[in-house]
């Protein structure tokens, strides 16, 4: 079940013996809420990072016009990442990007991954190949905020390309209290718990040690817990 940002930051406060926040606030003003919500978003962004969620999956359909190389990938950030499938068959190994041109629904063909600097290199060196459609696809964020798609050979018609990203949630601001946070609490209470206890000085001894690990071992918990759900054969542990 989603709690919302001030639900969070209240579970940490209570638990460390601070006074939380009041239910009428709209916005964290006090200087330590806000070094709080700092840290809470420091954690999100390490979980976040940690592990491709379901929750955070989202699907783009990007277009390619006649004769482009690339398109910006829409409601991406320079922090999504292109979900990809572990084959699990020993003759196969590695990972399947998914990527798929759909243009046809009926006949969706997968786009092979290449090296950006490969593919901007392929298109330099040979620019009039054209083709019904693309075979190969990288992704760049140089461009700031955003993530852009590139695809070669160009294609001599306007392409519809799937794209599968995991996407973090933006950083939680000071007005933000009524959001959702869409990653698993447990881990992000721990974490920010840590955090608060080491900014007083309570880092050391083995209560510091305890809620390192007590973050780390949530965090595992629940990679394994959203691992097992979408059927990955593996578990990572971090710590």
């Amino acid at each position: 079940m989603a709690i919302t940002y001030r639900t969070a930051l209240n579970r940490v406060l209570a638990l460390i013996g601070e006074e939380q926040i009041d239910s009428g606030s709209s916005q964290l003003t006090e200087t330590y809420y806000q070094l709080l919500g700092a840290m809470m978003n420091d954690i999100k962004e390490q979980i976040e990072d940690a592990h491709n969620w379901r929750a955070l999956r989202t699907t783009t359909n990007v277009t390619i016009s006649a004769g482009a190389v690339s398109a910006t990938i829409s409601g991406a950030t320079e922090r999504s990442r292109v979900l990809r499938m572990v084959q699990s068959e020993k003759q196969f190994g590695g990972v399947t990007p998914l990527v798929f041109d759909i243009t046809d629904a009926n006949d969706p063909d997968p786009l092979q991954e290449l090296d950006l600097s490969e593919l901007i290199y392929r298109d330099t060196v040979d620019p009039d190949t054209r083709v019904t459609y693309p075979t190969y696809f990288a992704v760049d964020n140089s461009a700031g905020d955003q993530l852009d798609l590139y695809v070669w050979p160009r294609p001599t018609a306007d392409r519809t390309i799937k794209v599968v990203l995991v996407t973090p949630q933006a950083y939680l601001e000071d007005t933000d209290l009524a959001t959702e946070i869409t990653i698993p609490h447990r881990p992000l209470i721990a974490g920010t718990i840590w955090y608060a206890l080491e900014e007083r000085g309570e880092e050391l001894g083995i209560n510091g040690i305890y809620n390192e690990q007590r973050y780390l071992d949530a965090l595992n918990s629940a990679i394994a817990r959203d691992s097992a759900e979408q059927g990955d054969s593996f578990e990572l542990v971090i710590g």
